[in-house]
């Protein structure tokens, strides 16, 4: 880690998620990252900075077990996605929520979801009227002003948008009248455009005020995939690479069962049919516990069929879809160490500190020994995490030392109930 680029607001963001929940933060992976290099670099090499920005697409399913990583994968995944240019959509499912109920809420959840992203900060924003709104800035040099009706680079951004091909020309008008409506400060105007690009329901008032500007139409359920494509082309002609779909599952899917999720299944089925035919320049990825993919896929066929694999992903294999966090770059024992030896000094920035780093190895590696022996039924990478945060901060004010195994035990121990409310985690 290159110290001196690490800033202590988000050191501080960094220690406070993972001491608090042993989550990823939203920011900041790539200072304490280890282990999945060669996936994301197979990815990059062979999807993001190639084969999608030619205008190709493709799909990949994300398959740990609970507190493996696959959220913290797909953030790592997004960051690569942004230094290629790419937009990018996070979607967290709920576990009584799923847009795979109908295609419609697919694209409304890509809608409210895509995100607005500043290099520099702790947090970024999410929907499409701010992403449109940002890149309308950030392309004609902001903020916005009645002078940028005649900006060249406003004109030229126009005059693409106008000349790109789009499947649903309703689609290209709201996003051209968002963004005249948007200098104006035309706020009903504004208003009735967004929830018409966001997917909402739209009144007769907004329907009166949306023909105004040429807008006609809404978005069905049996027309949404075509108004995603549009976005997918519209985001093209705004210079961007492509559009990364990340779908992070939390665990739900594999509950889900009978009716609900036939019809869940039938739709995901659809997204990855779609993704591969009909959005240019787009990937769909999707997070899943593996009880998703060998009790659930295998009930039906046609979704198997896109899902089954001679092989996991890797650089030598990248046609597959399945991209396994069990074989990583390092076992389990080398990874928790790793990412121990990592947060050391990030800990050290975020308090101004400075730690015995060869105490704290020694007590990473016996938490990770004690993590993976005796915890058996929890997330070991979850927890090593979270308790060597939590034991950094103890030792940084109370005292630093070598802990013991006895102590490992209960430090851990400790955790879980913190972790679970003192029930096991669900896989």
């Amino acid at each position: 880690m290159n110290e001196s680029t690490l800033s202590r607001p988000l050191a501080r963001n960094i220690i406070e998620v993972l001491g608090s929940f042993g989550t990823p933060p939203t920011r900041g992976l790539q200072y304490f990252n280890v282990g999945n290099q060669s996936l994301l670099d197979a990815l990059d090499e062979f999807y993001l900075s190639s084969y999608l920005q030619e205008g190709g697409a493709a799909y990949k399913m994300v398959v740990g077990d609970y507190g493996a990583g696959k959220s913290h994968f797909l953030y790592c995944l997004r960051d690569v996605a942004w230094e290629r240019n790419f937009a990018v959509v996070k979607v967290d499912l709920s576990p009584t929520e799923t847009p795979y109920n109908d295609q419609k809420l697919v694209y409304a959840a890509v809608a409210n979801n895509i995100i607005w992203h500043e290099p520099e900060g702790i947090s970024d924003e999410s929907g499409l009227t701010r992403f449109l709104e940002g890149t309308l800035e950030r392309i004609t040099g902001g903020p916005l002003s009645l002078e940028t009706l005649n900006n060249p680079l406003y004109r030229a951004l126009v005059d693409t948008l106008e000349a790109s091909p789009v499947d649903s020309p309703a689609y290209q008008t709201a996003v051209l009248a968002y963004f005249d409506a948007l200098i104006r400060q035309q706020e009903e105007r504004l208003d009735s455009l967004t929830r018409w690009l966001m997917g909402e329901k739209t009144s007769p008032d907004d329907t009166k005020i949306l023909r105004e500007v040429g807008v006609t139409g809404k978005i069905f359920r049996t027309n949404a995939f075509r108004m995603l494509r549009s976005l997918c082309q519209v985001i093209r002609a705004l210079s961007y690479s492509g559009l990364i779909l990340l779908f992070d599952e939390v665990d739900r899917m594999a509950s889900v069962g009978g009716k609900a999720e036939k019809l869940a299944t039938d739709t995901l089925r659809e997204v990855i049919d779609r993704t591969r035919e009909d959005l240019p320049g787009a990937m769909f990825v999707y997070a899943v516990p593996p009880q998703f993919i060998n009790d659930v896929v295998p009930k039906y066929p046609a979704l198997q069929q896109r899902v089954r694999a001679p092989g996991r992903f890797s650089r030598v294999n990248h046609f597959s879809p399945i991209i396994s966090l069990e074989h990583l770059d390092l076992d389990e024992d080398d990874l928790m160490l790793a990412i121990g030896e990592k947060l050391i000094p990030i800990y050290e920035i975020a308090f101004d500190t400075q730690l015995d780093h060869a105490v704290q190895r020694a007590n990473a590696a016996i938490l990770a020994n004690v993590a993976r022996d005796v915890f058996l039924d929890v997330s070991h990478r979850r927890l090593f995490v979270k308790s060597f945060v939590t034991e950094l901060a103890r030792q940084h004010y109370e005292g630093e030392h070598t802990i013991t195994e006895a102590e490992a035990n209960h430090i851990l121990r400790g955790q879980i109930d913190e972790l679970s409310g003192g029930e096991t985690p669900p896989y």
